[in-house]
């Protein structure tokens, strides 16, 4: 609508509608989007996701499709099935409704239950047996489905083949459905992947809302509609849910436009909260003046002044701001900070080395050889190593790697070379204080490390990197970040005694270093 473009908007950022270019790829949402995809692709029957309303589920569901119809070779293999409300009364008009959604024809005078069930059978073997295609059954709102459907569904992961699931089974459901699953054992014992979809947390909130702000641009730079604080009254509002961003985000949208504003506050984002939602009212009960003075408090303090004291040491003072003005502890001046530090360190390191120092190294054009183990696929490997990568860095992949003629079909045993494909940003938070479980130039090592212990530290990262002097480094770090070095002190003390002995807390990258892994 034409009033948006008040705010250089082209169309509304935030939209209730589930539309696709929207998707913000959190690391919860894009990792359970990555597990399910494989657990369809390897046939392994049934997966389960779950979570609170409004976590995204429904967005989840519809991206999942998108992604088995997104190139011409999965729309051959792979074909998808919704059930959007599964509220069914009898087991016949269950039955019916999976029949019809498969396309299969009824007899003209009505078919029975075991009818139906054998043109379902015959129906999936020819799919899945005789022409190869994988067919998948996702279901919405899962938990409406009655224990009669359930019980239908256990039966059909019974037909199946030496090798694999003739169908794959995605349920999508509401928190509630988890006891529903410890109540029908039988089924429970089914389940290849359950995942339990949480609230994003701040850092997620704030990439959605930027994300989303600069879809919907009408310039290529996105005007920046929320300050730091108003940012952090949101995401107390919402409590990470998407939903309630969504919602609170276009509440807010039209204040602005409306008061004839160019940016959302805490006062603001907190009135808004307080018309959309009793939650709202309860959530930011607690937080007055004084938390806000606190939050800026803790902005200056670890965004600003450490930068500002490195500025001074330089002989220069950090951009935009004079000796007789006071520090703004703006994201953009800080930033600014951190580019002109980044700039002085690698320049510094650029300068002819003294006597007995290490002489910086080129940067290779791949940053390492990883071997396929048994069980594993090139897919989950390419997202530990690049994060969310695209179809640049498969085309990448593939150039790297003549002698693999299918990225979908690789080996066990096989050695893949991944690329050295270097990206703008940090995956790491400027300004805070990090546990490193572990680190190295053995990429194997490492890497075996991370896949170790992933399922028993479930907040561990692994992100490569090249520098000059060290060449291309695999770490380990918590995901975690922390405001002061003595708590990821305590945090490393915590730590299972294997990582625990060569854990270390740093405080950040040296200029110069070069990332592969995005956020």
């Amino acid at each position: 609508m034409d009033y948006f473009r008040i705010l250089n908007l082209k169309r509304e950022p935030f939209s209730n509608s589930p539309e696709p270019e929207f998707f913000f790829h959190s690391i919860k949402h894009v990792g359970c989007l990555q597990k399910i995809e494989l657990a369809v692709r390897l046939r392994r029957g049934l997966s389960v996701v779950t979570g609170d309303v409004g976590t995204g589920k429904t967005t989840l569901c519809r991206q999942l499709i998108l992604t088995f119809s997104s190139s011409e070779e999965d729309k051959k293999q792979i074909e998808t099935h919704l059930l959007m409300d599964p509220a069914f009364t009898t087991p016949l008009e269950f039955l019916s409704t999976v029949a019809m959604t498969f396309g299969i024809s009824g007899a003209p005078g009505g078919e029975s239950e075991w009818q139906l069930k054998e043109n379902i059978k015959k129906y999936l073997y020819a799919r899945g047996v005789d022409e190869g295609k994988i067919v998948v059954l996702i279901i919405d709102e899962g938990q409406k489905l009655p224990d009669f459907c359930l019980e239908i569904l256990r039966e059909f992961l019974n037909y199946e083949t030496n090798e694999y699931k003739l169908l794959q089974i995605v349920i999508f459901a509401q928190k509630e459905f988890e006891l529903t699953l410890k109540r029908i054992k039988n089924l429970a014992d089914r389940v290849n992947i359950y995942y339990f979809l949480d609230p994003m947390n701040f850092r997620e909130t704030r990439g959605m809302v930027r994300f989303r702000i600069e879809k919907a641009s009408d310039s290529d730079r996105a005007p920046s509609l929320f300050t730091y604080p108003g940012l952090w009254a949101l995401y107390i509002a919402s409590g990470g849910y998407p939903r309630r961003i969504v919602t609170l985000c276009h509440q807010i949208i039209l204040t602005l436009i409306i008061q004839n504003r160019s940016k959302a506050g805490w006062f603001l984002v907190r009135s808004c909260a307080r018309r959309i939602s009793p939650e709202g009212r309860k959530g930011l009960r607690w937080v007055t003046a004084t938390a806000l003075a606190g939050v800026c408090a803790a902005i200056a303090i670890v965004g600003f002044y450490p930068d500002m004291i490195f500025e001074k040491m330089q002989g220069k003072e950090p951009p935009g701001i004079t000796g007789s003005q006071n520090p703004s502890p703006g994201l953009h001046a800080a930033q600014g900070v951190q580019e002109v530090k980044n700039k002085a360190v690698t320049e510094a390191v650029a300068k002819t080395p003294a006597e007995g120092a290490v002489p910086l190294r080129e940067m290779p054009e791949i940053i390492g050889r990883v071997t396929l183990k048994e069980g594993r696929t090139v897919w989950r490997m390419l997202g530990d190593f690049y994060g969310d990568f695209g179809a640049e860095h498969l085309k990448a992949v593939a150039r790297t790697n003549p002698h693999i003629k299918n990225l979908n079909k690789v080996n066990a045993g096989e050695t893949i070379k991944l690329p050295a494909l270097k990206v703008n940003s940090n995956p790491l938070p400027q300004g805070k204080h990090l546990v490193q479980v572990a680190s190295g130039s053995d990429v194997e090592e490492i890497y075996e490390l991370y896949r170790k212990y992933e399922e028993e530290l479930s907040n561990i990262r692994f992100i490569p990197y090249w520098h000059g002097r060290e060449g291309i480094i695999f770490s380990i770090f918590l995901q975690d970040d922390y405001g002061s070095r003595e708590v990821a002190l305590d945090v490393l003390k915590r730590l299972p005694q294997p990582l625990a002995v060569n854990a270390k807390v740093v405080d950040g990258m040296e200029g110069g270093t070069v990332f592969f892994k995005n956020r």
